[in-house]
């Protein structure tokens, strides 16, 4: 007598648990392409950055990410917005900083170098770089960020010149693209030192050595 044949059992697979390979990301999706591009663009450079290594970076499917950024430089454009974005709100607190029209100037000094350090990578996209030169027109939304973060700088150097501070026989324009200029060339030569450093002690004669650089600086705009 042939013994019984066991019953086979077959296990159906979970359809409520997706394959990574078939995961769409839930959640804000585009804010965290954006931050890990971020990332990217800060540890090795624009060449290096691609929408199918980011969306494996973050475990979703290869196409997931060009619902938002349908092309790279879709993706740039988006990251020199935010850059301007968060330049606009550095400049509205040094604004909001103090009522001493050297001070705001001083401040906003401040804020523009240490954005540029910490991000010295999208600041070179965001006043050069290919997204210029690229062919692509500029979205609405990169060239009003722009404008607001101009505007900002421009604004508190014309109340110093309004308040008598700061020189007026030069258009505002020109004094703050002089200003500007200076801190930009600070931060873009010292990017090496500020990531060298290791120690909090490092770190004061850095922020010791900002301050005496806006000063001087700000000594050759005032009245």
């Amino acid at each position: 007598m042939k013994p019984a044949k066991k019953k086979q059992t077959h296990t159906k697979p979970n359809s409520l648990t997706p394959s990574k390979s078939t995961t769409y990301h839930h959640g804000n999706l585009r804010e965290e392409v954006l931050e890990q591009s971020r990332k990217v663009l800060e540890t090795k450079g624009v060449s290096a950055l691609s929408l199918r290594d980011i969306a494996n970076d973050l475990g979703v499917s290869h196409t997931a990410p060009y619902r938002h950024f349908p092309k790279k430089m879709d993706l740039l454009q988006a990251l020199v917005t935010e850059g301007f974005r968060e330049l606009t709100e550095g400049m509205e607190r040094a604004w909001a900083y103090s009522e001493d029209p050297v001070e705001k100037v001083k401040k906003a000094g401040e804020e523009y170098i240490f954005l540029l350090l910490k991000n010295p990578r999208r600041t070179e996209l965001m006043f050069g770089g290919e997204i210029y030169v690229s062919g692509d027109p500029l979205s609405d939304d990169l060239r009003e960020c722009g404008k607001f973060a101009y505007l900002g700088m421009y604004k508190i150097v014309e109340f110093g010149q309004k308040s008598l501070k700061l020189k007026n026989s030069v258009p505002t324009d020109t004094l703050m693209m002089s200003f500007w200029s200076g801190v930009h060339g600070f931060a873009v030569l010292n990017e090496r030192k500020w990531k060298q450093i290791k120690s909090k002690e490092e770190e004061e004669t850095f922020h010791k050595e900002v301050n005496q650089i806006l000063e001087i600086i700000i000594e050759g705009t005032r009245l």
